[in-house]
């Protein structure tokens, strides 16, 4: 058995009072809280916490770091994942995938919703001491290629589930999938009700696109020769023109919202009751240079996870550094609120908060050691 405690214990929602001993068992599975104990404590000064919980990566991109410039702005950083992710060895994409799943669980990260155009990262998943939720991406603006694009994520989706690996379908992003094939993922993911994901209002480029079908957007699916005859511009936002026709899954997982209004958070809440907001703040800085508007999403109705993007659009895969990004930009974000957006938001948000995102009976969801002085958080080690 083994008794741990600290200056500060933070259960996944909350900081708990009297500095409570956590008993593990041989295992490092939690047994239960104590108050007071005979046996030798191992004892922490800082805060001892849940294992985070990574709530959007894109592991197989992990090869690409410090490949694409930053502040480049999102058209820019697509194009070049367009044309160069692919230009790498087969070698070169393992160790990259092998190397980063490493450094996440170093970082203290013991789940991940984790991005999957291709099954190159299935194999590492299999072995990982991390638990994935894979959202096998689709991309397809065409709405003639809608049923095409379709089955070719079904047949993703059965690999992945032959790798035992748990899985969604998902859109890419309201400006990459067309009104069809969006509808066809939808009824998929109401069937298996596993959460969802999408990117979502990244760049100001993609408002301007869905207001007035007009901007950096139009020259990018002339870039990749994709017809936009069909697309009519509705006057409203992307979210507020793409949300209705998800229909409502069970989790829905918005991704970065950097140019998201306080207009959009209320649309959303009205169209859907489990949407949760994932900000990915070292993305944004890298690819628009932009930060959402934080003030937007401080509110108790507004469920906020926490991502750490790719290794292509990051500089590292550390929610601790996410963290420290809004802590230094707003004053007003308290510790325990990042705190709960990186363990229990985000494991509530992969529907897996009975295993991960807490102290919870006879489950290891990791312990995490931090520091806390001048606004900044360290991770010092992990415990468990």
């Amino acid at each position: 058995m083994r008794y741990i405690s600290a200056t500060y214990v933070f259960d996944g929602k909350q900081f708990l009072d009297d500095r409570p001993v956590l008993v593990l068992d041989d295992n490092d599975n939690f047994v239960e809280f104590r108050r007071s104990i005979k046996e030798k404590v191992e004892y922490y000064e800082g805060i001892i916490c849940p294992g985070f919980v990574n709530a959007h990566c894109h592991l197989e991109l992990s090869h690409m770091k410090g490949v694409i410039p930053p502040k480049g702005k999102l058209l820019n950083f697509a194009k070049e994942i367009i044309t160069k992710r692919r230009s790498f060895s087969k070698e070169q994409i393992q160790t990259g995938i092998e190397e980063a799943d490493k450094l996440m669980w170093e970082n203290g990260i013991v789940a991940v919703g984790d991005i999957s155009n291709t099954p190159d990262t299935f194999e590492v998943k299999q072995k990982s001491k991390i638990f994935y939720h894979t959202f096998l991406e689709l991309i397809g603006f065409d709405p003639e290629q809608a049923l095409n694009v379709f089955a070719l994520g079904k047949e993703l989706q059965r690999g992945a589930s032959r790798a035992d690996l748990k899985n969604s379908l998902v859109p890419h992003a309201p400006y990459s999938v067309s009104e069809p094939l969006m509808k066809l993922i939808s009824k998929d993911v109401l069937d298996t009700k596993y959460p969802v994901s999408i990117h979502n209002q990244e760049s100001a480029e993609e408002n301007l696109f869905f207001r007035k079908k007009d901007g950096d957007f139009v020259e990018l699916y002339e870039f990749l020769r994709i017809p936009i005859d069909h697309f009519k511009p509705s006057g409203y936002s992307s979210l507020q023109t793409y949300l209705a026709h998800m229909g409502v899954c069970k989790n829905l997982v918005l991704v970065h919202n950097t140019f998201s209004s306080k207009e959009d958070i209320e649309f959303a809440k009205k169209l859907h009751d489990e949407v949760y907001w994932c900000l990915c703040p070292n993305a944004n800085l890298y690819i628009e240079d932009k930060l959402p508007d934080l003030n937007n999403f401080l509110s108790e109705t507004v469920r906020v996870v926490i991502g750490t993007d790719s290794l292509a659009s990051n500089h590292s895969l550390s929610v601790v550094d996410e963290i420290n990004v809004l802590l230094g930009d707003f004053n007003r974000v308290k510790i325990a609120d990042v705190l709960k957006w990186a363990t229990y938001n985000g494991a509530e948000a992969l529907g897996i908060e009975t295993s991960f995102g807490g102290f919870i009976k006879e489950r290891n969801a990791g312990i995490n050691h931090l520091s806390y002085s001048a606004n900044h958080l360290k991770l010092e080690r992990k415990i468990a």
